[in-house]
């Protein structure tokens, strides 16, 4: 059986935790590995940096194949409303940064909507070759990590309006005491077409559509998580869907299964963090 190491890290700087939710390295041992499986909407965003490999990207399937010799590949996942196929083969050695919803704009030029305007993309810049042979010449995770957040910190910078969007995002992910979105907008004191502008350029998705991608984690994280909610009804009535048939709506179009199938089939790594669905042939 051909290994697969999956390791989860936190970052270790300050200023990096307020932006990033974790670190997760792959590697694979042999040249005929493959895997397969499906990954669903998040409000977190997925960067991908490999160390030698190629790609094949469709509008919703990602195929990477690792090789010694290939370039390396920077590849960040947008903002998606349907599952992502992703298909991996070679050998691989990559680190996963999962940034928060605002996070990546800390470390880009381009607007976060333009530079991710598909459920993947392939990155060019953060292409530093001296950052990409340092990092990967590193002798292990830890100093990997170090020199990645060094990379990060230089590249660090506030985000316009920052406080108004953080404060939108923390609204829009509370179903605790869900407010409208037009309630959230008048709290942050801008218009609505200047909000929604500002939304969708810094977080790549509407107030609505993020609000329905967050309140799908909700349910998922209460479900998988949270033993006191443990019917479907529970875990419903908890993230504030309308009603059954809704919930069961709105599972469908973002996992491909009704919410019973779905919570049967997917799969949890990096201490619980990675919510996936393998494909077993």
């Amino acid at each position: 059986m051909h290994k697969v190491k999956i390791e989860h890290f936190y970052p270790k700087d300050p200023i990096l935790r307020q932006c990033i939710e974790y670190y997760y390295f792959l590697k694979t041992d042999a040249a005929d590995f493959i895997s397969k499986y499906y990954v669903f909407p998040n409000t977190l965003q997925a960067f991908n940096i490999h160390k030698h490999a190629t790609c094949q990207i469709e509008p919703f399937s990602t195929k990477v194949s690792g090789q010694p010799g290939d370039a390396h590949l920077i590849i960040a996942q947008g903002k998606h409303e349907l599952p992502l196929y992703v298909e991996l083969s070679g050998i691989l050695d990559k680190i996963t940064i999962v940034f928060k919803p605002l996070g990546l704009n800390h470390f880009i030029e381009s607007p976060l909507s333009e530079l991710t305007p598909h459920a993947s993309q392939i990155i060019t810049c953060w292409h530093n070759e001296q950052f990409l042979h340092s990092f990967f010449g590193a002798e292990n995770n830890d100093e990997r990590i170090a020199i990645l957040e060094i990379f990060l910190l230089d590249l660090y910078k506030p985000i316009p309006f920052q406080e108004q969007l953080m404060q939108a995002v923390e609204y829009l992910m509370d179903f605790e005491t869900e407010r409208p979105v037009q309630e959230i907008i008048t709290k942050s004191g801008l218009n609505t077409r200047s909000f929604n502008r500002l939304f969708l350029k810094n977080v790549g998705v509407s107030p609505v559509g993020f609000r329905k991608i967050a309140r799908f984690r909700n349910s998922l994280r209460d479900k998988l998580f949270h033993e006191k909610f443990k019917t479907l009804t529970d875990i419903s009535y908890r993230s504030n869907f309308y009603d059954q048939a809704y919930f069961i709506k709105i599972y469908r179009k973002l996992t491909g299964h009704n919410p019973s199938r779905f919570f049967e089939a997917i799969d949890k790594l990096a201490d619980d963090r990675l919510i996936m669905k393998f494909i077993q042939e």
